[in-house]
């Protein structure tokens, strides 16, 4: 007697935690397309960017700027894009990473550096829109960061899918200048996951900061 009715809650337990993630993913992908703000594409949302602002000279083949033309971006402000020609990526970064700069682009958490400052760049995008174009990034391959201060470039090393509780992920204390790009994965998934892509990058060339 009490077997059938034991297996009966089982069997209803399962329908409903299936149900659950069908109707939490539902519910977050109407969210998205009757959000009252929409993917934004323009670059000039807040922008400080300024093609070749600065001065950047060459000397016995190293670039250099002088650091008073270096300005430092404020949160909230689109300061850079960031390219990589051989997966099509070409979005703006903005500092901050905050829901409503991930709308607009790729965004640069801010206690991370900012080019040129031989320190870790921490950036994010979504799966789905502006870093989507990661999944197809592979080891060897050049990113550039332009900023209005230079353009800086970077060799992808590794990457990897990590649990988003994982903080060994990155390092804010390192000594060395490192790119790092995360998104969630598995790509193209419209609910969260607890998975993220990293993509690792070193720096190869760009403007060294002079008094």
């Amino acid at each position: 007697m009490y077997m059938p009715l034991l297996f009966s809650f089982l069997a209803y337990g399962v329908v409903y935690i299936m149900a659950s993630d069908m109707i939490g993913m539902a519910v977050h992908t109407v969210r998205l397309i009757m959000a009252d703000e929409a993917p934004d594409f323009n670059p000039e949302y807040r922008s400080v960017f300024v093609k070749n602002a600065a001065g950047v000279t060459e000397d016995n083949g190293v670039e250099k700027v002088k650091r008073s033309e270096v300005g430092i971006a404020e949160y909230g402000e689109l300061y850079a894009y960031v390219r990589c020609t051989g997966i099509a990526l070409d979005a703006p970064v903005y500092k901050g990473d905050n829901d409503d700069i991930l709308k607009k682009g790729i965004g640069q958490n801010f206690a991370s550096s900012q080019p040129g400052f031989g320190r870790l760049i921490l950036l994010c995008g979504h799966n789905n829109t502006y870093f989507n174009a990661l999944k197809n990034i592979g080891a060897d391959d050049i990113v550039e960061i332009e900023t209005s201060y230079g353009s800086y470039k970077y060799r992808v090393t590794e990457t990897k899918v990590v649990n988003e509780s994982d903080s060994t992920a990155y390092d804010f204390t390192m000594d060395r200048e490192q790119l790092v790009m995360y998104t969630c994965y598995p790509f193209d998934m419209l609910s969260r996951t607890q998975y993220r892509f990293f993509v690792y990058a070193d720096l190869i060339s760009g403007p060294v900061f002079t008094d």
